[in-house]
């Protein structure tokens, strides 16, 4: 039987009902679902609060302490050098020196400190020999500098982290690397022109190739 005008008409309208109340349902989840929403949001921010005040407090104590690092290692060097024009003229050396290599600069003034220990003038060639030794052998230059002070003190220990073997036989000293034996005088000079030669006849390209790199160019920037 057809339905009349009548009936279509509540049947709408029941339909609209339900309708409504669909929307409504959906409009009441929206609402609550920005509400979390902006808790969620305001939460985040105040998380980004607390990790960037940790993230400066960090930056300001790593600050200080490059500070107070460059402020000692700036005072060694006007002891060693023997004043502040020449300590000032030095560090410019370190300076240009460690801008092409994976070393770090604090790393290179102490190696500087620790060969003008020794008697020798750290001239930007010595460091770049002594460099390309330390690269080629996975070291720090500071190690390998150490390694040199200690050398001209008798001691020998610590050459070998670099592959030398070497002992004391009178005023000379007899040291091997890579099988290859020379005997040199002990004197802060020879031990020096020693491992300088080492750096340059054996790895003459090592600080280069170190940088080129990825860790060499992370490092350096």
């Amino acid at each position: 039987m057809a339905k009349s005008v009548d009936q279509i008409i509540v049947e709408i309208k029941a339909e609209t009902k339900k309708l409504t109340q669909g929307l409504d349902n959906v409009n009441k989840k929206l609402d609550k679902t920005k509400k979390t929403s902006d808790r969620t949001t305001n939460a985040l921010k105040k998380i980004g609060a607390v990790v960037a005040t940790l993230g400066l407090g960090k930056l300001i104590t790593s600050s200080v302490a490059t500070i107070r690092t460059f402020e000692d290692l700036e005072a060694t060097l006007r002891a060693v050098t023997g004043g502040a024009e020449q300590a000032a003229l030095s560090f410019e050396v370190i300076r240009e020196f460690t801008k092409g290599t994976t070393f770090q600069i604090d790393q290179v003034a102490e190696s500087f400190i620790r060969l003008k220990q020794a008697g020798v003038v750290p001239t930007s060639e010595v460091l770049q020999d002594f460099g390309n030794l330390s690269a080629g052998m996975g070291k720090s230059i500071t190690q390998l500098a150490q390694a040199a002070f200690n050398a001209t003190t008798g001691e020998m220990e610590m050459l070998k982290q670099f592959g030398i073997k070497a002992k004391l036989e009178g005023n000379t000293i007899v040291a091997t690397f890579d099988g290859v034996t020379k005997t040199i005088d002990r004197s802060g000079d020879s031990i020096i022109e020693y491992l300088r030669s080492l750096g340059r006849e054996n790895f003459p390209t090592a600080i280069e190739e170190r940088l080129n790199t990825l860790s060499g160019a992370i490092s350096n920037l």
